[in-house]
Formats: structure tokens, C-alpha cells, sequence
């Protein structure tokens, strides 16, 4: 779904599966497939025919979520609501992960600006707005939606019990695990747990569904193009569903690839706390940012693990430098916990 073919492999690279499937999805004949470049998770092709471009996405094997259904149910919400600058969904082979897409012409947002900050913050309560039975109906919890507090300490310590079996395995790592993360959770932990007591809120009760909202979970400039036009197009829905408006804050504000300054991040953050005024969002927002802070963590340092490693290097095989990823990975996830309160 990202522009411009420059960047796409060479049909003689491709292999017989994708050509086959690329050929049985498409509603015209098939004139080339080209791969991108781009991308940690899911493979993408450009599918050239006679009458325009397609998408066509391959979803991974090593991953037991349903990244293919999520994004369907999403983009067919989008379009049964008018929502647009999303891909339209053609067609989809799910024994196999394909899904066919319409193409979305457009260039990289490499500076976000604070105009595609008001796109995306609108983009969000569009979502909200748009929210009928069908999608109640149809659509389930995003991926690791983090729904009350103890579901983000949940998320957290899975991923910490994954990152201690690999602690010795790089020298780095064993000192900021044991001394820093750690540590830390407990820390915010309490402190969490003592704001909700003092707002008389359940911290292990999932939110009610009336106060959730839809949201894509992974939103940014890495799934955005910039159209013609100068406004944005939103792609990758492979982990849309329902979860805390909270947690739409915390992934964009936090996300480890884009630079926001302070102003950009408050601006996203005050939009939507305009927006939902349903179940304390700003109090609980503030006791909650810690946790989120560390789940990132948790997630940034999931390069340290073997299997991710051999999942990235699959998505793209540009991955070569393992030692150079999981240091660099590190030093992200201290700048992260240096950002919060001591």
C-alpha cells in the first residue's frame, strides 16, 4: 500500500505462490508483482494490471493473532461508514494470508507536521463517531488491548518473562533489566493503583464497553502517506479493534518511530481527552502513562529475542546486524524511562 514502484523487488524474485495468488485475487489480468522494500511484519507487493495497482499483503505464519481478519473487519467498517483515505479491501485468501487491496498513492511522511497532527487526532474521534451495532457486533478487542490497569501490568510482565530468559545473552542487557526495568514496574505499579483507589475505580476491571472506542493501535507516520494533495492517507489495520481511548493516546504520543515535539504530542493528547469525557480519562491518563511507558519498553527490547529476530529478518532481509539492533534498542528504551517521573 505504500507509493511509487521504485522501490519494489523484481517479479523474477517473486516467488510462485505470491504470482498465484496475486493472479487468483485480482479482478484483472495481472501484468507484474513487485515487492517493497519496506517493511517488519507483513510482506507487501505491488500488483500491476491492465486496469491500475493493487496491494497484496501477506500476513505472517509466526504470530497468533489474526492480523488479516482485524484489518478486513476494519477496512469494511471503514467503508460501510464513509470513513476515507483508507485502502478498500478486494479480496482475501485466509487459509493462506493474502489480502488484496485497493492502492494508495502517496509519499512517506518524514516529518510530521503539526497539520498531520490535527489529521490523525480527528482521524481517531472519526472512529469514535462512526462506532454503530454492526461494529459492535463484528469487531473484537485490538491486539493486547489494554482495557484496565492490570491488563497493561499483565502485558508487561509476559514480555519481561520472555526478555529474562534472554538477560545473559547480551551483556548490555542484564544490568538494565534487573536494575532499571524491573524496578520500575513495581514502582509504577503501586503508584497507579494508588491513584485509582483514591478515584474509587477498580484497577483490575476492565473498562465498560460503553466507555471504549476503535482505535488502529499502531498509528502514525510509518502507516501514513502523504497524498498529492498535501493531507494524509492511513494504512495498516492489523491490529485494530476495541480498547481504552487511553491507550490511542499512549501509542501515539510514545511511539518509539516518529519525533513529536512536546507541543505535537500535547495537541494529540488534548483532542481526544476533549473528545472522551466518559470515564475519568485525564486522572486516569496520568496514572497510567508509567505503565504505558513500559509496556513500549517491553515491546522495543522485543528485538533482544531470538525468534523476533529471525521474524524481522524473514519481513525484511535488509536485517543484518543483530548486535547493533539490540543496542540501539536498549538506549531507546532508556530514553523512554528517562522521560518519566523520578
Amino acid at each position: 500500500m505504500p507509493a511509487g514502484t521504485n522501490s519494489a523487488m523484481p517479479s523474477s524474485r517473486i516467488t510462485d505462490e505470491v504470482q498465484d495468488v496475486a493472479r487468483a485475487l485480482s479482478p484483472h489480468v495481472v501484468r507484474t508483482v513487485g515487492e517493497l522494500l519496506k517493511g517488519n511484519n507483513s510482506r507487501i507487493f505491488r500488483v500491476e494490471t491492465e486496469s491500475g495497482a493493487f496491494a497484496l499483503k501477506k500476513y505472517p505464519a509466526s504470530d497468533d493473532r489474526n492480523r488479516l481478519g482485524a484489518e478486513v473487519a476494519a477496512l469494511r467498517f471503514f467503508e460501510r461508514q464513509g470513513i476515507a483515505r483508507t485502502p478498500r479491501t478486494v479480496a482475501v485468501a485466509p487459509n493462506l494470508r493474502y489480502g488484496l487491496f485497493t492502492w494508495m498513492d502517496g509519499e512517506p511522511v518524514n516529518v510530521v507536521t503539526d497539520d498531520d497532527i490535527g489529521e490523525f487526532s480527528c482521524f481517531q474521534v472519526a472512529l469514535d463517531e462512526a462506532i454503530d451495532d454492526q461494529a459492535r457486533a463484528e469487531i473484537g478487542e485490538a491486539s493486547e488491548a489494554c482495557l484496565s490497569g492490570s491488563r497493561i501490568v499483565s502485558h508487561i510482565e509476559r514480555r519481561h518473562r520472555r526478555l529474562e530468559a534472554v538477560k545473559d545473552d547480551f551483556p548490555e542487557f542484564r544490568p538494565f533489566f534487573d536494575g532499571v526495568l524491573v524496578p520500575s514496574l513495581e514502582r509504577f505499579e503501586d503508584a497507579a493503583r494508588g491513584a485509582y483507589a483514591q478515584l474509587g475505580l477498580e484497577f483490575a476491571h476492565d473498562i465498560a464497553p460503553s466507555f471504549r472506542t476503535l482505535i488502529p493501535s499502531d498509528m502514525g507516520a510509518h502507516n501514513a502517506l502523504r497524498a498529492a494533495d498535501g493531507h494524509l492517507c492511513f494504512l495498516d489495520f492489523e491490529y485494530f479493534g476495541w480498547d481504552d481511548p487511553l491507550t490511542s493516546i499512549a501509542n501515539f504520543v510514545m511511539h518509539p518511530g516518529m519525533q513529536l515535539s512536546a507541543g505535537q504530542r500535547d495537541r494529540y493528547r488534548q483532542v481526544l481527552l476533549a473528545h472522551f469525557q466518559r470515564h475519568e480519562e485525564d486522572a486516569r491518563l496520568a496514572a497510567l502513562m508509567p505503565l504505558y511507558a513500559l509496556r513500549w519498553c517491553a515491546i522495543i527490547l522485543g528485538e533482544l529475542l531470538p525468534e523476533r529476530w529471525r521474524h524481522r529478518v524473514e519481513s525484511n532481509p535488509d536485517f543484518r546486524d543483530w548486535d547493533l539492533v539490540r543496542r540501539a534498542q536498549i538506549a531507546k528504551a532508556r530514553a523512554m524511562l528517562a522521560t518519566l517521573p523520578p
